[in-house]
């Protein structure tokens, strides 16, 4: 009784380790999710987006400040063009310095004046104006929303990247650990097959066992050696699928500490903490809480901020659109200058109000401004949508961790029970009071309760991160 009770209290230790103490200090979940954050390729590629997508922002502002273009040309003309006139002539000898025409008396003789000096064919031009928008039926506000709508919707995307990024590297990051465990589990599974087939050969030699014990013995150790193979190679697959993530070659290896399983303490003021209180899994969740939950996902979840800044951004070009058939109304004014010297002056200051007003184009602008208004309303469709798809992740991922928990509890205490068994058939067995397959048959229940307990815990944590990301705040 006391070697029991003895057992027990070992087997209690080390749950308590495995569930409270880490392995050796190393790179734990934290680390790792800003690493990925860093070096992922793909989580660049949206931050890059939502800097594109503001450089548009700024680009729709800069059409309301007035504008500075220069046009600089050179004009050839094959003709150069001439200053025609008649030029009156007197008879008297003191008129025109002696001057006379041979058209009469008071005739007139037609003469031509090169305008651009003699033999001059070209004509180098040079006009810089300021175009001052004054009114424009709202499109250039609207190209505004419509651009920060769009800025809204990536930032959201880039949002929605980084918690997507953050829950793949918690199942890779929980994987390796998983996979650590499990090949622990199969060197230890193969270290106490090894120890029975020993035994049970010292035991045919001496002639208390059957050769057909032996036999049983040695099945099970190769069997247990086939489980270190697969396990060896499943735990090579999850460092290849972490260090993917975190951009390293696929056999680097580094120390991983040990998950912590949030135990939903009501102190630490977390809505998900707070909702997530151990609770019997044949209970049904309370509708309260997950309620809570669900609200708090439809406020934060990036999906539906994007979708609803998209039609934001529908709207707004659907103003722009309509903006078409507006009236637009510009100052332009500027300096041209002439490069030629003959020209006098060589240059003048224009300044011109223009209306441009396209009272009807054949529906074009009506017709664009409708196909904006549809696709916003196929937004916010997708939106509700994707809500009721959301409330449905909640429940499930709520559901999941209840059921977590409650595998852990189960687990815990089915540990303790094969422990307690396999010391009681290998008694039995010294004392020959049962046969060697009642010992294998203890070793695999052992094993089969370790692997389920590991296999919740895990789960456990996993469930946690995924009602996290499900919610939005991961």
């Amino acid at each position: 009784m006391a070697g029991a009770q003895r057992l027990r209290g070992i087997t209690g230790a080390i749950l308590t380790s495995i569930a409270m103490a880490p392995w050796a200090r190393g790179e734990n979940l934290a680390e790792a999710w800003r690493i990925a954050l860093n070096v992922n390729q793909q989580l660049q590629a949206e931050q890059m987006s939502s800097l594109a997508a503001g450089e548009n922002v700024a680009a729709a502002r800069a059409a309301r400040v007035p504008s500075i273009r220069t046009t600089t040309f050179d004009t050839y003309i094959a003709d150069s063009p001439r200053f025609n006139t008649t030029l009156a002539l007197s008879s008297s000898g003191s008129g025109t310095a002696g001057m006379t025409s041979v058209a009469g008396a008071n005739g007139a003789i037609p003469v031509a004046f090169p305008i651009l000096g003699k033999n001059q064919h070209n004509v180098p031009v040079s006009y810089t104006a300021m175009n001052v928008p004054i009114f424009t039926s709202g499109r250039i506000q609207g190209g505004i929303d419509a651009a920060r709508g769009q800025l809204n919707a990536q930032r959201a995307n880039e949002f929605q990247t980084a918690i997507d990024l953050k829950l793949t590297v918690s199942e890779a990051y929980l994987g390796v650990l998983r996979a650590k465990r499990n090949l622990q589990l199969a060197r230890s599974n193969l270290a106490q097959l090894a120890s029975f087939a020993e035994d049970v050969t010292n035991r045919v030699q001496e002639g208390v066992a059957t050769r057909n014990d032996q036999l049983a013995a040695e099945v099970a150790h190769d069997n247990a050696q086939l489980r270190e193979v697969r396990a060896v190679n499943s735990l090579n697959n999850a460092w290849a699928t972490y260090n993917r993530y975190l951009c390293r070659p696929p056999t680097t290896l580094v120390s991983l500490e040990e998950i912590a399983i949030p135990t939903g303490d009501d102190r630490g003021g977390d809505a998900i903490g707070r909702a997530t209180r151990v609770a019997a899994i044949a209970s049904p969740s309370d509708p309260a809480e997950v309620e809570a939950l669900a609200d708090l996902a439809l406020r934060t979840r990036p999906e539906l901020v994007g979708l609803a800044e998209q039609a934001r951004s529908a709207n707004a070009q659907s103003r722009v659109a309509a903006a078409g058939h507006g009236p637009q109304v510009l100052f332009s004014g500027g300096l041209i200058f002439a490069g030629n010297a003959a020209l006098s002056p060589q240059a003048n200051f224009v300044g011109t109000f223009l209306l441009d007003w396209t009272p009807f184009d054949g529906g074009a602008s009506r017709r664009r401004s409708n196909a904006f208004h549809l696709q916003e309303d196929a937004l916010l469709r997708r939106r509700a949508d994707a809500a009721a798809d959301i409330v449905l992740q909640v429940r499930t991922q709520w559901n999941n961790l209840q059921e977590a928990r409650f595998r852990v509890r189960v687990a815990r205490h089915a540990i303790i029970q094969s422990e307690e068994n396999i010391r009681v058939v290998r008694d039995r067995y010294q004392r020959q009071l049962s046969i060697y397959t009642e010992v294998l048959d203890a070793e695999t229940r052992r094993l089969e309760s370790l692997t389920n307990f590991y296999d919740a815990f895990y789960d456990q944590a996993l469930a946690e991160f995924r009602l996290h990301r499900a919610v939005g705040d991961l």
